[in-house]
């Protein structure tokens, strides 16, 4: 007879208190404009994200996280060994089959050319010109298109860019009209 009254009990307190949610967190690829102390110009990570705040991350090196990305290894950010980049429409990065064969690109270009939305040029750290209008910044208005693949919290063009968002960039990035947006305006 004491049983059903602790039950009650138990369940009655339960509905007397507010609801409580219990986040749990996740771990999601992306990656920030920052540079490294190695000398890269961008960096990739593994974020530990809880209620869309990252509260942790790992740093990667580009071959590890473009397999990791494509399912082929193991990887706490992609538990289901998915296809990000095809998931996400990113050509040519990763391995993928065709009428050709296998086919597999470690050198993900989306990935190489993130340092182009911070700076004007490589500074002999990457050949070539950026797309960014200020020698070391994106411009105010390439800052506003930044702004529309980042959580709202994180206001700062550096990121960080992670998740599905960061992989939305990345298959933007890809899109010639895109660049010259970003690049020129429109």
């Amino acid at each position: 007879m004491r049983w059903p009254t602790i039950t009650t009990f138990t369940l009655a307190c339960a509905l007397l208190e507010p609801e409580m949610s219990v986040s749990q967190a996740r771990h999601e690829f992306g990656f920030s404009l920052n540079p490294t102390a190695q000398g890269g110009l961008h960096a990739l990570f593994i974020y530990t994200v809880m209620d869309g705040v990252v509260v942790g991350n790992v740093p990667m090196r580009p071959q590890p996280f473009i397999l990791q990305a494509s399912g082929l290894m193991e990887s706490k950010a992609n538990l289901e060994s998915v296809d990000l980049f095809d998931q996400y429409e990113i050509r040519d990065c990763g391995v993928w089959a065709d009428a050709a064969g296998i086919q597999a690109n470690l050198e993900c270009s989306p990935i190489l050319d993130l340092w182009k939305l911070r700076y004007k040029n490589g500074m002999g750290a990457q050949p070539g010109a950026g797309w960014a209008a200020e020698e070391f910044r994106p411009s105010e208005r390439q800052q506003i298109i930044l702004q529309l693949y980042r959580q709202p919290e994180y206001e700062h063009w550096h990121g960080p860019y992670f998740g599905k968002d960061a992989f939305r960039l990345l298959r933007d990035m890809q899109d010639p009209a895109w660049v010259e947006t970003y690049q020129y305006g429109g």
